[in-house]
């Protein structure tokens, strides 16, 4: 074999060496990034849990317990300026198939425009908020508040309508003007 016979074999094996590692590469990084996506892609929204007193109550992603305004049916935004310093909406930026909903919640889930780039989520037709009186997850502070034009309640997972959808309470606590309920 000639000297350029050995080089053009050295190089071809370098070539087919390249070749296979960059290959090999990219199977990585695919491999690397796939999980990345899949847990990026969907994320839970609302799931159902125990909070206290209140067996299969619908809760967010991060066990904050959920609440709707009895005045807000269809979607009708009641909680607006000082209300949602109390009440915090739950919301998202992307509404659809990257919010997963978990196992034991039966209603339907909806959104509502609250700004240009959020949406707030809606469960019945009702739109769901956190309370500023939980300071963690499963609590349930602001279970029966009136204020706000209605009364404030826990959701039950399970409704599968807008009437099943409040916990009945037999506690109220009446608050004037933005719901602080004693906060």
């Amino acid at each position: 074999m000639s000297k350029i016979g050995i080089v053009e074999k050295s190089q071809r094996n370098r070539s087919g060496r390249s070749a296979r590692w960059a290959l090999g590469s990219i199977i990585a990084s695919v491999v690397l990034v796939v999980p990345m996506l899949a847990s990026g892609a969907t994320s839970v929204l609302v799931k159902s849990a125990h909070v206290p007193g209140f067996a299969g109550a619908l809760v967010s992603h991060s066990s904050r317990s959920l609440y709707i305004l009895s005045s807000e049916k269809g979607a009708k935004l009641k909680c607006n300026g000082a209300c949602l310093e109390t009440w915090i909406p739950l919301e998202v930026k992307t509404p659809g198939k990257t919010n997963a909903i978990g196992a034991g919640v039966k209603g339907k889930i909806g959104y509502v425009t609250r700004s240009k780039t959020m949406k707030q989520v809606t469960f019945n037709s009702y739109p769901l908020y956190t309370y500023q009186g939980d300071s963690g997850a499963l609590q349930s502070n602001g279970e029966g508040i009136t204020a706000d034009g209605g009364t404030w309640t826990l959701v039950k997972a399970s409704a599968a309508s807008a009437a099943a959808t409040a916990y009945t309470s037999n506690t109220t606590t009446t608050t004037s003007g933005g719901g602080y309920g004693g906060y």
